[in-house]
């Protein structure tokens, strides 16, 4: 039901893009600096402090846009934890690799490595609907997007990545006249796993018991209009 729903939200961005409107208003593109809170992907990690978003919208009226966006986000040399929370329990025909979960963060570690450190990684493409409020120099906004998210995680020499679904809505606000304006946006973001698959070896970055990340972001940025 969940994926049903992001899938319906991507569709529905789609079927607006093809709409071809009577008086476009327009476009923009955006760039700058994103946040990341995210426990999941790292034990001793609450966040990917080091990413980005570059974005772009096509205006329809003055108060509905269709908006694509990618960010990155990422951590690197951070600690590995022995703690075995999450956990999960590898399947009696896996090789004896195994996948990142399978075992603690620090098993994956060797007397023979001097520096045993984790890094994560999240790339989302998302898209859809965007709604602005007013029309002053300080502009509100809502917008509810889906899309994909390839995640990573990488201890030493062993990297397990995995591909999900991924439903973000946010808030955010456009602040200036003219063609740049800055921005401040807010989004949730959830990333479905649903039921976890030990064989599938295109993606290893499982989740105990199937579990959804679900994070935060922020973003600061520059937005550039054009046309219109």
């Amino acid at each position: 039901m969940r994926r049903c729903a992001v899938l319906g939200c991507i569709v529905a961005a789609m079927t607006l893009c093809s709409v071809q409107p009577v008086a476009a208003q327009g476009a923009e593109i955006a760039g700058g600096y994103s946040f990341l809170s995210n426990d999941s992907l790292a034990v001793n990690s609450s966040s990917l402090p080091f990413g980005f978003f570059f974005g772009g919208a096509r205006h329809f009226t003055d108060n509905l846009s269709i908006v694509f966006d990618l960010n990155g986000h990422y951590m690197r040399g951070g600690t590995p934890s022995a703690s075995t929370e999450f956990v999960v329990g590898p399947l009696p025909t896996e090789d004896f690799q195994g996948f990142s979960f399978n075992r603690a963060e620090d098993q994956w570690c060797s007397p023979r490595i001097t520096a045993c450190e984790i890094h994560t990684q999240a790339v989302s493409m998302v898209a859809g609907p965007r709604f602005y409020f007013g029309t002053a120099a300080a502009r509100p906004f809502v917008h509810i997007m889906g899309g994909v998210t390839r995640s990573l995680r990488k201890i030493v020499f062993s990297a397990h990545t995995s591909t999900n679904l991924t439903f973000q809505p946010g808030v955010g606000i456009d602040v200036g006249a003219g063609s740049t304006a800055f921005r401040i946006q807010f989004d949730y973001r959830r990333v479905f796993f649903g039921t976890t698959d030990q064989t599938d070896p295109g993606a290893s970055l499982v989740s105990k018991d199937g579990a959804d990340y679900q994070d935060f972001t922020i973003a600061f940025g520059v937005v550039y209009r054009v046309g219109g």
